[in-house]
């Protein structure tokens, strides 16, 4: 009994995490908003590139856009994530190879590459994993 319910909590979590934060259409959050301090400190350091992929913040939650794209219908992963911003999420940078998300404080300049792979140019505020965006360019 106790190796069944080991086996279901996991698929359970993430049935909890779709449903409660997938592109339902709720204005929803994930992105904790950047402060002038966090600012100060980014600008403190030098600009890097960060490579990956423009992703809703939903989507990188969960790792891509197969299980969103299946529930919002869409084609593909550029059509996944203009429609879970649209319902509320964020647009991130996600590194797949570390399985990391980055949050924009700039949410303009990334809809132009939803979905894409992209190079990422700013600086990092590590204490809210917030990149301070100063260029997107295609990768």
């Amino acid at each position: 009994m106790e190796r069944i319910m080991k086996r279901l909590a996991l698929p359970l979590i993430a049935l909890l995490i779709l449903t409660s934060a997938g592109c339902s259409g709720e204005k929803t959050s994930t992105i904790a908003p950047s402060t002038d301090q966090s600012a100060a400190t980014a600008s403190a350091s030098a600009a890097q590139a960060y490579t990956g992929e423009i992703m809703d913040s939903s989507c990188a939650m969960m790792g891509g856009h197969e299980s969103m794209m299946k529930q919002a219908g869409a084609k593909d992963a550029k059509e996944c994530t203009v429609k879970c911003v649209a319902a509320g999420g964020k647009y991130v940078l996600y590194d797949a190879g570390t399985k990391t998300s980055y949050q924009l404080d700039d949410q303009s300049k990334p809809k132009d590459f939803a979905g894409q792979k992209v190079k990422v140019t700013g600086t990092l505020d590590s204490t809210t994993n917030t990149i301070h965006v100063q260029n997107i360019e295609s990768a």
